[in-house]
């Protein structure tokens, strides 16, 4: 028989230097990682350094084209507007007319005055400011005097 073989046991580390390879190992790690992430991040930067201003032209140049069209729309309706109200202008001339008027008073059997009367219409009275509970009914008033 094969006697087990006995593996002698390493000595121990002393604190301070466990302490140092732990660290060193970590810091492999951490390094490592980091070359391995280091193209995906170069690719993720310049993708954002391309898309970035490129959405920002198409994002200026939307912005103007509607402006555009606005400015557009509003010229339509301004002209449009002017139109309206050149043909109300003419129809209220048209309607003013002392030919039309004229007509629509001998139509109506109308005739100029013969004699002419003043009226005289009285001063109205000063009305005397309410007091009392008037007074308060005037802050509930509508505002017709």
């Amino acid at each position: 028989m094969i006697a087990p073989q006995r593996i002698a046991p390493q000595p121990t580390l002393e604190p301070r230097r466990l302490e140092r390879v732990r660290h060193a190992t970590q810091r492999r790690t951490r390094r490592t990682r980091r070359r391995l992430q280091r193209p995906v991040f170069a690719v993720v930067t310049l993708a954002l350094a391309v898309l970035v201003p490129l959405l920002a032209y198409v994002t200026l140049t939307s912005n103007v084209t509607s402006l555009s069209f606005a400015i557009v729309r509003a010229e339509r309706e301004r002209t449009a507007l002017a139109n309206d109200a050149q043909r109300r202008d003419n129809k209220i001339a048209r309607l003013q007319s002392p030919e039309r008027l004229a007509a629509l008073a001998g139509k109506l059997r109308l005739h100029d005055p013969h004699v002419y009367a003043v009226v005289r219409v009285p001063e109205p009275k000063a009305q005397p400011k309410p007091t009392g509970l008037a007074f308060f009914g005037t802050w509930f008033s509508s505002g017709v005097k």
